[in-house]
């Protein structure tokens, strides 16, 4: 499967508690997953209002981090977040006001991925934090498979 692409389902829950309110966010799209080298990649697009879209790329490294970029070109908007369990990362949020760098917190984070039939899942807790403050929790559950 190296350097293949693997045509899958994304099915993506997505919880956040900000500002004392809790959203949830449910993507089911089509997406792709690759092997490069020691890293695994998943691809696809979250379909936006407007019938504008972003593009979602996961990163999972062999020691276990997880790097999530989201660019929607058309708002000007991009992210990078990286998470490592228990532990601290920088991150950067690019808006039409510029960049923010901010930082997570990653409480809990699971990965899971097998090869036949090829399925995965990623869970993800985590704190987002700007200049020392928590302005979110999120709750990340990625589901893919064939």
């Amino acid at each position: 499967m190296e350097n293949n692409r693997i045509d899958v389902n994304v099915d993506l829950d997505m919880s956040v508690f900000q500002a004392g309110e809790m959203t949830h966010t449910k993507i089911s799209e089509p997406g792709r997953f690759t092997r490069m080298g020691k890293s695994s990649y998943l691809t696809f697009n979250e379909t936006m209002e407007n019938n504008e879209s972003a593009s979602i790329l996961v990163k999972i490294t062999e020691n276990g981090e997880i790097h999530l970029k989201r660019e929607a070109k058309q708002n000007n908007l991009a992210s990078m977040l990286y998470f490592t369990h228990h532990d601290h990362n920088s991150a950067s949020v690019h808006s039409e006001y510029g960049v923010m760098q901010m930082k997570t917190y990653t409480k809990d984070s699971l990965v899971e991925i097998k090869d036949k039939p090829l399925q995965g899942k990623i869970n993800i807790d985590y704190d987002l934090i700007y200049d020392d403050n928590i302005v979110g929790n999120y709750k990340f559950r990625l589901i893919f498979g064939v």
